[in-house]
């Protein structure tokens, strides 16, 4: 087990973000915008390279799948704004 960010396959890892409403949504991460498609739920992979139980806490709350609609830049500490 390494622990490490990447390990999880994340691309942007946020806090306090309710993902789950941002399915089949419109959203802005800095300069980049996003639609939101399908929940991504957690795997067999991801309890492989962190710790046994880490699925159950996941389980609706292991992120959101979007296609990148725009080219920009996503920045440390860049709001997630949903599109009006």
């Amino acid at each position: 087990m390494s622990g490490h960010v990447a390990d999880s396959r994340r691309q942007v890892l946020t806090r306090g973000i309710d993902l789950n409403a941002l399915g089949g949504r419109e959203f802005t991460v800095g300069s980049v915008r996003c639609r939101g498609v399908e929940l991504c739920e957690p795997c067999a992979r991801l309890q492989s390279v962190t710790q046994d139980g880490v699925l159950k806490g996941l389980v609706h709350r292991g992120g959101l799948r979007a296609d990148v609609l725009n080219d920009g830049d996503v920045s440390v500490g860049d709001a997630v704004t949903s599109a009006a």
